[in-house]
């Protein structure tokens, strides 16, 4: 295995899945990527590392002592965060930031010892500075790193290479008297005074494009590796600078952002080799933000780039590593992924977010499931027990929803439902989903069909770059994917053939289709030429067009290209994906 043969230590810890209520951060992005190195191959678990938390004598070389009693208190920590917190929470958040502190030491310490790269699937907090939090970032764990490894005795210079896109303003601040550390950041504004004794502030504003992005940095970083010589490099891989990311306003593309991290360990090797490494994942927010770390680390431990998976088989491959079963299951040939990573073809799929609205709601028949259950076997307790296992709870939480609350309803002749609310007081409704099973999609096969999904976060607002799509009324809760993995083990618990869902309109075959397939080779032909007259357009404009008539195929002769409802699936028994030839 590449992993094993290259020894790419992964610092990682499963608290990190726990998150902090209401920080946008996915709170599963490590183990996506975790899940992705081990069940491609490219990693075995010897080469996962669990960091201890960071002891306060190591917090204190660079926080005063003043700020870190301070974190006691729920309205300071709070502020740091935007949110109101208790007592319970305010201890969660400084203790998984404290663990997170220890993990970017052992980073440090096992890019010294290898003197090559070493990677922690987190830590990043650069705008903390030494009396003070800000940003989400209660302790610099940068910072405490360098102090950490400076109190062992380690003397060469330490450059701070900072590619997040936001303004690495603490790190600065705490380094701003020491020669020997520089720091280096590219970021769309500053947050504060850049001035430093060694220090390359480089601010880009909004909307930076690839172009610009790359030429500002290869023409500023080699000087200053050429200058400063480091013998170890702290590397913070922000992927908050992707064109797609929910709260950056950089437009970076994914190859380029490739780009932007190979550069960055070439430039190193170039001053000295086999350059020791610190890699940190600093920021990345909404489901697509594992996407580029993983693309990175996969060129390190690949020397090539490999093309990723899609999200539903990382949600089915994470709930599987994460019950200790990914290592035998890829051993036998019966991970989620291809062997070197690449995904299986009926797995091919992508990120998205859809809600389907009342057009949608078929007229199936169906077994009736039992009074209090969902499909007639499944308890409230158990369906939020899968939906725990599938991390779906712990994204409702991570975006402020404390105590997500299950409810089950039974059919209503549309099939049974489950409703997930953020409170036990159902105030918020997080999803909606009913199915039916379902034998008339394709002869002689049982489906569980999707009559009705909703995913939306009602406490959230639509950006000023993103249209709601038609029907839309919150912006998603950035779960499909892991829900459509958990509906895809209920079809191999219930020994149904496969996942089906009906698209009645362009915008939902274009969202479902990253998770589904089309049955038919027409609706696929008819999709895709849709798909190319308004490529120019965003998703809900091009979903109008099309319903209005808008979308005409030239011909000849010209007409109107419409959208019909079509069924779409996820194949799961053998003979199904033999049928339709995917197996």
């Amino acid at each position: 295995m590449a992993g094993r043969r290259g020894g790419l230590p992964i610092i990682y810890h499963p608290q990190y899945r726990l998150g902090i209520s209401g920080i946008p951060l996915d709170a599963l992005r490590a183990e996506r990527i975790a899940t992705f190195l081990l069940d491609g191959g490219w990693i075995g678990q010897d080469n996962l590392v669990e960091p201890h938390p960071a002891h306060v004598e190591a917090l204190r070389r660079v926080h005063t002592g003043a700020y870190l009693r301070s974190l006691d208190d729920p309205h300071v920590v709070g502020r740091v965060l935007g949110l109101p917190l208790g007592p319970r929470e305010t201890r969660e958040a400084v203790e998984l930031q404290r663990l997170t502190a220890g993990g970017t030491i052992r980073t440090g310490e096992l890019a010294l010892e290898r003197q090559g790269p070493a990677v922690h699937l987190g830590g990043g907090f650069h705008h903390a500075g030494p009396h003070r939090g800000g940003g989400l970032c209660l302790l610099n764990d940068v910072a405490v790193a360098v102090a950490h490894l400076r109190n062992r005795g380690f003397q060469e210079p330490i450059l701070v290479v900072d590619l997040d896109i936001h303004d690495g303003n603490g790190t600065r601040a705490i380094f701003a008297h020491d020669p020997s550390v520089h720091t280096f950041s590219i970021h769309n504004r500053n947050w504060e005074d850049p001035a430093a004794t060694a220090d390359t502030s480089l601010e880009v504003g909004a909307g930076v494009e690839d172009e610009e992005y790359l030429d500002l940095l290869r023409r500023e970083l080699p000087p200053v590796v050429a200058a400063h010589r480091p013998g170890l490099t702290f590397y913070i891989a922000g992927a908050d600078v992707a064109r797609e990311d929910v709260y950056g306003d950089a437009r970076l593309s994914d190859g380029a952002i490739l780009v932007r991290d190979r550069f960055v360990v070439e430039t190193l090797q170039e001053v000295r080799g086999r350059h020791p490494l610190a890699v940190v994942l600093g920021g990345g927010y909404g489901p697509s933000a594992w996407r580029p770390p993983a693309r990175f680390l996969a060129w390190l431990l690949a020397g090539r780039e490999v093309e990723l998976p899609d999200d539903l088989s990382i949600s089915l491959g994470r709930v599987h590593w994460m019950a200790g079963r990914t290592a035998g299951a890829s051993s036998r040939g019966e991970g989620v992924l291809d062997r070197g990573g690449e995904p299986r073809e009926q797995d091919r799929t992508d990120r998205a977010l859809f809600s389907l609205t009342e057009e949608d709601l078929g007229a199936l028949g169906g077994r009736p499931s039992q009074e209090g259950q969902f499909l007639g076997k499944f308890s409230a307790q158990e369906v939020e027990r899968d939906l725990q296992r599938f991390g779906i709870l712990e994204q409702a939480r991570a975006r402020g929803y404390a105590e997500p609350t299950v409810e089950i309803l039974p059919s209503s002749g549309l099939g049974p439902t489950v409703r997930l609310y953020g409170s036990p007081d159902r105030a918020d409704l997080l999803m909606e989903l009913r199915v039916e099973v379902d034998d008339r999609i394709l002869p002689s096969f049982t489906f569980l069909t999707v009559e009705w999904l909703l995913l939306q976060d009602p406490r959230s607002r639509f950006s000023t770059t993103r249209d709601p799509l038609p029907g839309q009324e919150h912006p998603g809760l950035g779960v499909l994917a892991d829900v459509v993995a958990w509906l895809v083990t209920l079809c191999r618990t219930l020994a149904l053939d496969g996942l089906a869902f009906r698209s009645s309109h362009f915008h939902m075959a274009a969202l479902a289709r990253r998770h589904l397939r089309f049955l038919d080779p027409d609706d696929q032909d008819r999709f895709q030429r849709i798909l190319a007259l308004t490529q120019d357009q965003t998703l809900a404009e091009a979903s109008r067009s099309v319903a209005a008539g808008g979308v005409v195929d030239p011909g000849p002769p010209p007409e109107p290209l419409r959208w019909v409802e079509v069924p779409m699936v996820v194949p799961v028994s053998r003979r199904l994906k033999q049928q339709l030839s995917v197996a």
